[in-house]
């Protein structure tokens, strides 16, 4: 519970802040402008099932082509967290498809029957693309597909599907 107020306090902060900026802080396209975010991840596990876990993130628009930007999953046991480039494609005035390339560092608690806790860490690359539609100039919705590292054996997979709100200030 206190996770999920954690994820939530900062997204009604947020969305505070990009109501109060008001229409003179609208987006101009290729203008810079920082933004934060909140999502939810969909994480494989190995061993079967699937876990919702919460994702924050943040980052910089150089221009509406170019940002980097870094975030964090909370695998429950365990995180994964990356540092990115974010180049994007506009398709319309709303919509736009993007990528990222940069490197992810991921943790993983994994409890055995029998066997006492051990945690693997991993450094790798990581990779994601996904579309995002602007509800309103400092409002967007996001949906992509990420991946952190390398192949995981045990614990949370390195695949995550994730939906999430984009706040531009």
């Amino acid at each position: 519970m206190r996770k999920w107020l954690a994820v939530l306090l900062p997204a009604y902060v947020l969305a505070g802040l990009a109501y109060a900026a008001g229409p003179e802080a609208e987006n101009r396209p290729g203008a810079p402008q920082a933004y934060a975010g909140l999502g939810v991840g969909l994480v494989d596990y190995s061993g079967g099932g699937s876990k919702a876990s919460p994702k924050l993130f943040g980052g910089y628009e150089f221009t509406n082509k170019l940002a980097i930007e870094a975030g964090g999953v909370d695998f429950k046991k365990g995180y994964g967290m990356y540092i990115a480039v974010k180049p994007t494609l506009p398709l319309s005035d709303r919509l736009s498809v993007y990528g990222k390339l940069g490197v992810a560092r991921s943790r993983r608690e994994i409890v055995l029957p029998a066997a006492p806790a051990t945690r693997k860490s991993d450094t790798g690359a990581y990779g994601a693309f996904g579309l995002q539609y602007s509800v309103t100039p400092n409002t967007a919705i996001t949906a992509e597909y990420e991946r952190f590292g390398k192949k995981k054996d045990t614990g949370a997979k390195e695949d995550v599907w994730t939906l999430a709100l984009k706040f531009f200030f």
